[in-house]
């Protein structure tokens, strides 16, 4: 099998997951899913294949050390790059690449987020195994998700015609559909964009030159111009010139390399609390309690309490209730995705 490069980008807020996701400690560095935080699970499923080489961690540089600390937890060793602001994951996949292509100029890289769910690490791996090839062809790949329901959370691709293996073109994307217009792409095969990636540098780079320049030029700038310590890479200044743009905008939407590779292990980014729900270990009435909970004819409910805190439920059905450090959420889980707006306007007030 080929070697790659795993990179892990680790941005992101998770204001969705408001009171427990905060600017300190975003969602990447709590355990929503199980005893390790989303950070520390990432990092284990990419290093499991064999000819992985030492990933690449992009994350803010406040949270550098925290990160550190986690990884040193589960026993995973990284080289980090640490941004001076967020500017979306198109800049932070270049200077990764970047970085990638002076080591390895016929490299292959590995591009996840930090803080999605995959459960099933070995399905996870068999997939970057099946997508290396068409990578190596020159193909930028995707994961799509198999869906098992509609949903309106996340984008949508549709997959075109066989390249290499199980890779397919990815023949049209669309970014978060209504409910109803997701139910007709489910049924005529469209797949969920996961947000993770198998590419070669030489085609990324390639590819940036030629759509976006801007971030390709901030980000050779903000490495040539970066403080190295060790296996520390601290950007310069000038990444934060970059246009602000997710690399499915700047790339995948305009290239004529874009590729999926359909999948059908259980994925999520736990982007809001009905996802975490979802994702949760639940008791036979749907609920999932985390803390002192008591619970009285309660169903589909995700109830978690902070330190110190007890709560009592009767009566309730399809609510999350979070308590984290004073901060109280009860929300209808059929609004989880207003949480983020919410949740700034207590903390502005």
């Amino acid at each position: 099998m080929a070697s790659f490069h795993p990179v892990i980008l680790c941005g992101g807020a998770g204001a969705r997951l408001w009171p427990t996701s905060t600017p300190q400690k975003p969602k990447a560095f709590l355990p929503l899913t199980g005893p390790r935080s989303l950070l520390q699970e990432t990092a284990l499923r990419v290093t499991r294949a064999p000819g992985v080489a030492r990933p690449i961690l992009v994350a803010a540089r406040a949270h550098v050390g925290l990160a550190r600390e986690q990884l040193a937890e589960v026993g995973v060793a990284c080289d980090v790059i640490s941004e001076p602001g967020g500017r979306g994951s198109a800049p932070a996949i270049a200077v990764a690449t970047l970085e990638i292509a002076a080591r390895d100029p016929e490299g292959l890289a590995l591009v996840v987020a930090c803080d999605h769910h995959i459960p099933d690490a070995p399905a996870f791996v068999r997939g970057v195994v099946a997508a290396l090839p068409a990578a190596a062809d020159g193909a930028i790949v995707t994961f799509g998700i198999r869906p098992d329901r509609a949903s309106s959370a996340y984008g949508h691709i549709l997959p075109g015609a066989q390249l290499t293996g199980e890779v397919r073109a990815a023949a049209r994307f669309i970014e978060k559909p209504r409910l109803e217009d997701a139910q007709a792409l489910v049924a005529a095969g469209w797949l969920w964009n996961s947000g993770n990636f198998v590419f070669g540098v030489a085609a990324m780079l390639a590819e940036l030159e030629s759509l976006e320049p801007q971030v390709i030029a901030a980000s050779r700038a903000a490495r040539d111009h970066a403080h190295r310590a060790g296996d520390h890479l601290a950007l310069g200044e000038a990444f934060l010139t970059a246009p602000n743009i997710a690399i499915d905008v700047a790339i995948m939407e305009r290239t004529r390399r874009a590729a999926v590779l359909p999948v059908g292990y259980v994925w999520s980014d736990l982007g809001a609390w009905d996802a975490v729900l979802a994702a949760a270990r639940r008791d036979a009435a749907g609920n999932a309690f985390e803390g002192r909970v008591v619970a009285v004819d309660t169903t589909g409910c995700l109830i978690r309490g902070g330190a110190g805190t007890r709560i009592v439920a009767i009566g309730l059905k399809d609510i999350a209730i979070v308590v984290e450090d004073g901060r109280v959420l009860v929300c209808d889980l059929a609004s989880a995705q207003q949480v983020r707006s919410a949740g700034q306007a207590i903390e502005d007030l």
